[in-house]
């Protein structure tokens, strides 16, 4: 029996000893599709948990920190940026610990944990006539957690804006064991009667408070400058103006900070009424252009893609797929809502003749059939997946895919990112929120190749100055993960990357919360998946 073997087996023995019945599973056959997230890389875990409550989860905690053995915490494995996909054990919530414990229709809230998927909990809330605003494309297999986590938007961010704004509270359990509750007013211990638990985490609190005191104008002047600036750790919420907001904060630390078991959320009002706005364009830099105009109008959604995003979908589905779009070879949606049909109708017809006016457009309608609006959501939804096998065979990939601008700034942006992309003899597949300023690429890159990664990592390096260059931020959505983390030290100034540390360090001292993910980061290029498996020449490999 090897060392890692013998350390492995003392460690699953610990977990079963702490937490009797906790299912843990070893074998290559349980941790291989764990090595994997929707992200570039591949890192094979020693175990997978799956806990059924937050008791087990501190059990795995407490056992981990003895044995000095890392912690991913995995939703639905959605990740974009390899933020779900670590080396220790990873705890898999989705399979147990998706229950949606309470609805409150009076005070517009929810209690779920935090294996609930969104779909899920969205078709709960209708009952209701209730909703959970940030709908990301992978609704139907994010969880919570995970949103949590990456502090995910979606497609109607303009009205919803971020998940951390619709978070009441986090129930979670620190690095050394310890259940507490984080919500608006800071952190408490989620067993007032266990004194060293009230102890341990008043210490905690303590330590944060005087980081933020310690940094007061660097955090002011850095964080939260456009609504889609979530690289890093938003230190903002604990400004005394904004009350030390602990369940905000803790949004977007990617599970570097604390593991969240449950969450209470805010709910919203579903829409009475509504319409669709197709808007065709010659490129997606004519179409931001018009963006800042269509923001006036207060629509709750403002989503833009490219010619490849229809191309790919007529060739995977067939030409009727995508039907209703106006001429062009870039497209907006936008979306208006109120109580009102009449008036939402009017809002729309008037908002479509002021864009016609501007003389961008290429065409332009306004989509009165419900059904063909979801048949028009369903390509932007299901098109960006599918773009994964370009229509010429070749295939794109993620790694900048979340880059993010004040949406005055999108057009600018945009423009010098396709000479970016151009000089580096790249293509991308370009879509996103618009409305936001958040611009998702898949780009043709060669991650299976030296040469590739070469001008991978040279171009990501090249995007991040430009991005920066523009005042925006490396992710809008998606969290830095292993695709972005490395590169933080373009965004931000050497005092700010030393604060990220220092709040990473109060919370987890012994750096065993998904290391190597937005704080004393891995190689943006270590870990990849086509890197770390053999090429094998197999009929398996379904290349057409």
């Amino acid at each position: 029996m090897t060392t890692a073997t013998r350390d492995l087996a003392g460690l699953t023995a610990r977990i079963a000893e702490i937490a009797p019945g906790l299912r843990v599973e070893t074998g290559p056959g349980a941790t291989g599709p764990y090595a994997y997230d929707a992200s570039n890389y591949r890192v094979l875990p020693r175990a997978v948990a799956f806990p059924r409550t937050a008791d087990d989860v501190v059990a795995v905690l407490r056992a981990c920190r003895e044995a000095g053995v890392p912690v991913t915490a995995r939703g639905g494995g959605t990740s974009m940026a390899g933020n779900a996909v670590g080396l220790g054990v990873v705890l898999d919530f989705s399979r147990y610990m998706n229950r949606i414990l309470d609805i409150d229709e009076e005070a517009r809230t929810a209690r779920v944990e935090a294996g609930v998927v969104l779909d899920a909990l969205r078709g709960a809330t209708a009952l209701h006539g209730l909703d959970f605003g940030p709908d990301p494309s992978s609704h139907s297999r994010c969880t919570l957690g995970g949103m949590i986590g990456n502090d995910a938007c979606g497609n109607r961010s303009v009205r919803d804006g971020r998940t951390s704004g619709h978070v009441e509270a986090l129930e979670i359990v620190t690095a050394d064991g310890v259940r507490a509750v984080a919500d608006h007013s800071g952190l408490r211990a989620a067993e007032p009667g266990d004194a060293e638990a009230v102890r341990r985490v008043a210490r905690l609190e303590s330590g944060l408070r005087r980081l933020v005191e310690d940094n007061l104008a660097l955090i002011r002047t850095e964080l939260g400058r456009i609504p889609r600036q979530v690289s890093g750790f938003q230190l903002q919420h604990l400004l005394p103006e904004n009350g030390f907001d602990m369940a905000r904060a803790l949004v977007g630390t990617e599970g570097t900070c604390a593991v969240v078991t449950a969450a209470t959320v805010r709910l919203v009002a579903t829409a009475q009424a509504s319409t669709l706005l197709t808007l065709g364009y010659e490129d997606v830099v004519e179409a931001a252009e018009d963006v800042p105009e269509i923001l006036r109008w207060s629509p709750s959604a403002v989503e833009g893609m490219d010619e490849a995003i229809v191309a790919t979908m007529r060739a995977r589905r067939g030409s009727d797929s995508v039907t209703g779009l106006p001429e062009g070879r870039a497209w907006l949606y936008v979306e208006l809502e109120g109580d009102d049909q009449a008036a939402v109708n009017a809002r729309a017809a008037e908002l479509l003749d002021t864009l016609k006016a501007r003389g961008r457009m290429t065409g332009g309608r306004v989509v009165e059939s419900p059904a063909e609006r979801r048949s028009l959501w369903r390509v932007r939804e299901d098109g960006a997946g599918l773009a994964a096998r370009l229509v010429d065979g070749g295939e794109s990939w993620p790694g900048w895919e979340d880059a993010a601008v004040a949406p005055e700034n999108l057009a600018a942006y945009l423009r010098d990112f396709r000479k970016l992309l151009t000089s580096h003899e790249l293509t991308g597949v370009l879509y996103g929120h618009f409305g936001a300023g958040c611009v998702h690429v898949r780009i043709d890159f060669d991650p299976a190749t030296e040469a590739g990664r070469t001008v991978m990592r040279r171009f990501v390096t090249e995007a991040a100055a430009l991005v920066v260059g523009h005042g925006g931020t490396l992710s809008g959505e998606h969290g830095d993960g292993r695709a972005r983390s490395e590169l933080l030290e373009v965004m931000y100034s050497h005092r700010m990357i030393a604060a990220f540390a220092a709040f990473k360090k109060t919370f987890d001292p012994d750096g065993l919360l998904n290391p190597g993910v937005i704080v004393d980061a891995a190689p943006l290029d270590a870990d990849l998946a086509l890197r770390e498996l053999p090429l094998l020449d197999t009929t398996f490999g379904f290349p057409h």
